[in-house]
């Protein structure tokens, strides 16, 4: 508690520097209203009459007011404390070191913001200004725009009244003239509430556009987007380190396999070698056979030379017979002509039908001709 009283001190003297700034600042005025409210004042100029019991009453209720402060200052000091251990900062309870120094950076610090509250003000003035300008000019363009378009429909209105229908011929009446007016006023109305609301939205897509494009940015030339990217190339990456490091325990279980096979293939080297020695007694062997087969090979060739000789002579003699295309194009020929014979032996029968048919068709129209001039005839004669 004594750092905490010792931490205190300096904050009432920043305000006590504050408010004897701010008392300065006040006029003679406020100076003449503080004397009078002070406790004993124009003591000096009244009669030597001293009333101890006000000033008692006053030194007591100062001094209880000053206990009850410094007790609720006791408890809040005690909170705090209780506060910055659970959030575990403690460096806040400890003494600050060059506090003048802090109530100099405080006093800068309260006349930057001054400062700063001043040209605040002094903008929102202009602001104002200019806002009460622009809404001056406002009502300006609007009394002239609305004084144009009344006179528009005035011209309109003394166009109207003298027209006729061009289909009926009757004039327009008054009512219907009006009617158009202010159905084309109500249009303007609306024509103009819906351009102002297309600006209205048009603003706030470009304020939310721009509020999303600063979201985007995290900072000068980096991006939201590209922070993604980065993270999404990170995961592949980390994801294609995996699969390395998965490759690489396959490969090294298969060099250990690999080398297990290698000292098996060792062990069988040592008994091919043995093999080996063995086989090249057995090659010269099967050389002696291979010379022997060779002589017997000439021998054998020299039989099929013969053989082929022989057998093209009576290739030769035998003609057609040994050549296979030439039969089957002799036997297609010899089934096509047989197939032809048949078709000729089909043809003449239905020939020799139908001349039979055409016969008895002639006959028959004879003796029909016969018979009419005949019963002409006797009906001629009748």
């Amino acid at each position: 508690m004594a750092e905490s009283k010792g931490t205190q001190k300096p904050k009432h003297k920043s305000k006590t520097v504050i408010h004897s700034e701010e008392d300065s600042s006040k006029g003679s005025s406020g100076i003449d209203q503080d004397d009078e409210d002070q406790i004993g004042y124009g003591v000096a100029t009244a009669e030597v009459t001293v009333d101890r019991e006000v000033y008692l009453q006053a030194h007591r209720d100062l001094t209880f007011d000053l206990r009850q402060l410094q007790m609720k200052n006791n408890i809040l000091h005690r909170r705090l404390a209780d506060y910055y251990k659970k959030r575990k900062l403690e460096h806040v309870l400890k003494p600050l070191e060059q506090s003048a120094d802090l109530e100099d950076k405080y006093q800068q610090m309260l006349f930057a913001y001054e400062e700063l509250k001043e040209k605040e003000e002094r903008e929102v003035a202009d602001i104002r200004e200019k806002v009460s300008g622009v809404e001056a000019q406002y009502v300006d363009r609007l009394e002239k725009a609305e004084q144009k378009f009344d006179s528009l429909q005035d011209v309109e209105r003394e166009t109207g009244i003298g027209l006729i229908y061009s289909k009926k011929g009757k004039p327009i009446a008054d009512k219907t003239v009006q009617r158009f007016l202010t159905l084309q006023r109500r249009k303007n109305e609306q024509s103009s509430a819906l351009c102002l609301r297309y600006i209205r939205v048009r603003n706030a897509v470009a304020e939310l556009e721009a509020v999303v494009r600063k979201l985007e940015m995290l900072g000068p030339g980096l991006y939201v987007a590209q922070y993604q990217q980065l993270h999404i190339d990170n995961q592949n990456y980390m994801n294609k380190i995996e699969e390395r490091e998965d490759e690489l325990i396959k490969n090294r279980t298969k060099c250990t396999e690999h080398n297990q096979i290698l000292a098996h293939i060792r062990e069988k080297m040592h008994h091919t070698d043995e093999v080996i020695d063995f086989t090249d007694a057995d090659l010269g062997d099967a050389e002696i056979e291979y010379l022997q087969a060779r002589e017997n090979l000439g021998q054998v060739k020299g039989r099929r030379d013969r053989l082929r000789w022989s057998l093209e002579v009576e290739r030769m003699k035998a003609g057609l017979l040994t050549r296979k295309d030439l039969l089957r194009d002799f036997q297609d020929a010899s089934d096509k002509v047989v197939s032809l014979r048949e078709r000729k032996r089909q043809l003449e029968q239905e020939i020799a039908e139908m001349t039979l048919e055409l016969r008895e068709a002639r006959r028959r129209i004879q003796f029909h001709h016969a018979n009419h001039t005949q019963s002409s005839m006797i009906l001629a004669k009748q």
